[in-house]
């Protein structure tokens, strides 16, 4: 009784150690923008995740590959060269696919 009870605690914290390790919502936004110019100046709006597949990277490290859906806003607008976009403009994105890899940093 006792090795039962210490196998489902055992996969239990497993389970809820795992679970924790998935990107978030900051760490899906974060990648979006690198995309895009100005991204210091700008945010992701209405984030819905689509889809989610884990996968590999070519290193075999683990991957999470997301297709979302939103807007990216720039709040403040965009002054860079041929970027040139008023404060509150916002650009949707549909069906973007986006993969994130786990590293010692978190992810990237």
């Amino acid at each position: 009784m006792k090795t039962i009870f210490i196998y489902c605690l055992f996969l239990l914290s497993f389970s809820l150690y795992s679970c924790k390790k998935k990107p978030t919502d900051a760490d899906i936004s974060k990648k979006i923008l690198l995309e895009y110019v100005c991204a210091d100046n700008a945010k992701v709006d209405d984030l819905k995740i689509i889809d989610e597949k884990e996968t590999q990277n070519i290193f075999g490290l683990p991957a999470v590959q997301f297709t979302v859906s939103g807007f990216v806003e720039w709040i403040n607008g965009c002054d860079e060269t041929f970027a040139t976009l008023p404060p509150g403009y916002k650009e949707p994105f549909r069906n973007k696919l986006i993969t994130l890899v786990k590293n010692n940093d978190g992810w990237q």
